[in-house]
């Protein structure tokens, strides 16, 4: 019975762990400002929502397929043409066709982190404290 309650506790835990992103919503247009950087490696865009979003060189940014599939670029080493994308980091040469218009800025959400691996602490205090108190004491000589 607590092996199921382990199991179910470590699914969530893996689940929620894709949870620890911000993930933003930029334009094509904007996504085309992130192709290079002249002035250092930063760069502020405006978001679907118009928000403004800073990208740095470990943001997380990927574009998406229209069926789904991601496709992670680097920021400021890939190149829009008119037809194609290409992120030769990445061995990516997709048709800008088959992409959706917006793509993805994500930033890691302290909070959600922190809270994530308090979750995950907590979890592992519950099962040692109910594997110490549910289970008897047992001897060879019984």
């Amino acid at each position: 019975m607590m092996s199921k309650r382990f199991v179910g506790s470590l699914c969530i835990f893996f689940f929620l762990s894709a949870a620890c992103y911000n993930t933003y919503h930029i334009s094509r247009d904007q996504l085309s400002l992130l192709q290079s950087a002249e002035d250092g490696q930063r760069r502020t865009v405006r978001t679907v929502d118009e928000d403004d979003v800073l990208v740095e060189d470990a943001t997380r940014l990927a574009v998406r397929s229209k069926g789904g599939r991601r496709y992670p670029l680097t920021p400021f080493n890939f190149t829009l043409t008119e037809t194609q994308l290409v992120a030769s980091d990445r061995d990516t040469l997709v048709s800008l066709g088959e992409l959706r218009e917006d793509a993805e800025v994500q930033h890691l959400s302290t909070w959600r982190t922190v809270g994530l691996i308090s979750l995950g602490v907590a979890a592992a205090t519950g099962l040692i404290l109910g594997l110490v108190f549910t289970s008897g004491e047992k001897s060879f000589a019984e």
